[in-house]
């Protein structure tokens, strides 16, 4: 591994447990943040674009520009991002519910299917079906319980990885062997 991979590795794993504990410990606080950021950025972005227009008068030049209006709908969604954080989480649950909602009637559909034709491991779809479809429905009428949990998981999955990638660079940069266990 080059030192500029290393370091670059480095950084990238302390930024991971960085996050992934914010996510774990202050995961509404960090949703916020978040959803803030993204907004801020679609303010930016909108009127990047309509002070761009404007300033390169390629609205002159006869050809159809979209530079204000796609400035405008970018102010628009970053400023709703802002002012309504709360039902943008309870809409992202409600859409993501849905979806889960159909997916797994749709599978329970096929398991059904497969049991009508005699397969053998219908059962198993069946079963998982049913369990995401109590999640999709909890996602839907619950959904800040729930987002709340995926921010928390999210945040151990960042924290497992980047302790692990740590690891990694840190047995890189050490040059030790490595050694092959084989379990009996």
């Amino acid at each position: 591994m080059t030192k500029p991979f290393q370091k670059t590795m480095l950084i990238t794993s302390i930024v991971y447990l960085v996050i992934g504990l914010i996510l774990i410990i202050w995961p509404d606080a960090a949703r916020q943040i978040i959803i803030y950021a993204i907004g801020a950025a679609a303010l930016l972005y909108g009127g990047f674009r309509i002070v761009d227009f404007f300033v390169r008068k390629e609205h002159l030049s006869g050809t159809v520009q979209v530079g204000v209006a796609l400035g405008i709908a970018c102010l628009l969604l970053g400023l709703f991002l802002i002012f309504k954080v709360n039902l943008v989480v309870a809409l992202l649950a409600a859409v993501i519910g849905v979806a889960v909602i159909v997916d797994s009637v749709l599978r329970l559909q096929v398991a059904l299917n497969l049991r009508h034709i005699g397969a053998r491991h219908w059962l198993i779809l069946f079963v998982t079906a049913l369990v995401t479809l109590g999640f999709g429905i909890l996602l839907l009428f619950n959904p800040f319980t729930v987002v709340k949990v995926a921010t928390i998981i999210a945040g151990v999955i960042l924290l497992v990885d980047g302790g692990f990638t740590l690891w990694g660079v840190l047995q890189a940069q050490s040059g030790a062997p490595q050694r092959t266990v084989i379990l009996k």
